[in-house]
Parts: structure tokens; C-alpha cells; sequence
């Protein structure tokens, strides 16, 4: 069983502000969505937010809730946060902006990480990794913190120095599992096609 991990600390400042994590797609908060589809395979799963007001804006959706411990330093931060109060030896990590969150594709992911014997599974899609939607072994911790200790807040530097498996979209294709598990809503425009694409 893997811990479930929403990072929803982010300022949605090309949201105009708002908390993208509430967002309604399909009659649900995007943050409802990701639980949903997480707890399938999740032992529990955990928001990992910016500030106690972010916590009680999350309050009455039965979704536990850690504060980040070094806001403002992006998802590498939050996902330190998530590394250091994990009870589960896997990690599958996901941020509130993917409203496609697919537990089918984590699953692939996580047989991938566990037959290659690597410390992460990231997608590979349009030839560009998507660190957002991936499984992680605890011990990626160590690494994490000496990121963050080194004053390299990017998750791309934090991948450099773990070993990780990728897997292209070309093997979600072969297994059946849609692409759109790696979307993100970063604007107005990306959410209404959200919205419209799930028909609501």
C-alpha cells in the first residue's frame, strides 16, 4: 500500500489567486478528484498546503492536511514536507491542478519503479517529464533535503540526482491508459477545457 500525496500549496496567481485545489470539474473539487482516484491504491491520502489558512479552506473535505515547512519554495519544498511525516515506504505524489488524476496509470507506474529497481517512476509525455504525477520511495528524502540545503528549490534538479525510471507515453498507450492524467490547469483558458472536456 503507497501514501497519497496532493501538493496543494501553489498561489494560482495566473488563476487570478484562486485555490486551484477548489475548482469544481464534474460537480467535484479538483482536490475531491484526486482523492478519489488515489485512495484506490493509497493507504491515506495527504494535502500538503502553504499556510493554516489553506488548511481550513480544505476543512470539511475529510482530507488530512500537512503544512508545508519551507512555503513559497515551490513543489520540491512540499514534497520535502511530504517525505518527512511519510509513514509509507511509497509515495505516489500528485499536485490538485490534475483534475485527471488516474490511478491506472500510478499502478503502471509503480511496477515499472519497483521492476527496475529505481527510486522513482515519472511519466514521459509530449517529451517532457511530469514529476507531478509520479511514484517516489521514501528514501528520496535525503536527496530532497540536500536540494533544498544547496538552495536548488527545482524538481529537475532534485530528478538529476535520483535514480528514476521514465516511461514514455508510447507504454501508457501499449497498457490502454489516457494521456490526460498529466494535464494541468494553469489558466482560465485550461480550465474551461477541462470543463468541457469531461462534458460539465
Amino acid at each position: 500500500m503507497m501514501g497519497g500525496i496532493i501538493l496543494a500549496g501553489g498561489q494560482g496567481r495566473r488563476m487570478g489567486g484562486l485555490m486551484k485545489a477548489l475548482l469544481p470539474i464534474g460537480g467535484r473539487f479538483m482536490i475531491e478528484r484526486a482523492r478519489d482516484n488515489m485512495l484506490p491504491l493509497c493507504g491515506s491520502v495527504t494535502a500538503v498546503v502553504a499556510s493554516e489558512d489553506q488548511a481550513k479552506l480544505l476543512s470539511g473535505l475529510k482530507l488530512p492536511c500537512l503544512i508545508d515547512t519551507m512555503p513559497g519554495q515551490g513543489p520540491l519544498a512540499a514534497l520535502h514536507t511530504a517525505f518527512e511525516y511519510n509513514c509509507y515506504s511509497t509515495l505516489w505524489v500528485s499536485a490538485c491542478d490534475m483534475p485527471f488524476v488516474s490511478d491506472t496509470a500510478a499502478a503502471y507506474l509503480r511496477q515499472q519503479m519497483e521492476e527496475s529497481g529505481s527510486l522513482a517512476a515519472v511519466p514521459e509525455v509530449n517529451g517532457q517529464v511530469h514529476p507531478l504525477h509520479a511514484i517516489y520511495r521514501a528514501e528520496c528524502l535525503e536527496q530532497a533535503e540536500r536540494c533544498l540545503q544547496e538552495g536548488d528549490c527545482s524538481m529537475k534538479g532534485f530528478l538529476r540526482r535520483i535514480n528514476y525510471v521514465r516511461v514514455p507515453e508510447k507504454e501508457f498507450h501499449a497498457a490502454g491508459i489516457a494521456l490526460s492524467f498529466v494535464d494541468n490547469i494553469n489558466t482560465p483558458e485550461q480550465y474551461e477545457e477541462a470543463k468541457l472536456q469531461k462534458g460539465v
